[in-house]
């Protein structure tokens, strides 16, 4: 009688394990395919990131091109208003006289 309850309880371990064995299975399975779709996100961002990086770099130089375009047109801007005021005074007007 005690082998016999002793049996029982091992074949009903067996199949206690083996359920929990497939279900973590099973799950292990899926966290694996989360795990390579994160890996796939991974590499596509990293692609991105660098295609940004360097889309960055080109946009920083164009930024200086500019700025330096800027400040050559405020220097002609500059000299331009200092030379307009010499050029439009008037010659000085010398006193008319006055016929006697």
């Amino acid at each position: 009688m005690t082998q016999r309850i002793a049996g029982s309880l091992l074949v009903l371990t067996l199949f206690l394990i083996a359920g929990c064995g497939q279900e973590l299975q099973k799950e292990n399975e899926a966290l694996k395919a989360q795990i390579k779709t994160a890996e796939e996100e991974n590499v596509s961002l990293k692609g991105k990131l660098q295609s940004l990086e360097a889309e960055k770099s080109t946009l920083s130089t164009t930024v200086e091109g500019l700025q330096k375009q800027v400040a050559e047109l405020e220097k002609g801007l500059e000299a331009a208003k200092k030379a307009a005021p010499a050029a439009k005074v008037p010659p000085a007007k010398s006193p008319a006289t006055k016929p006697k």
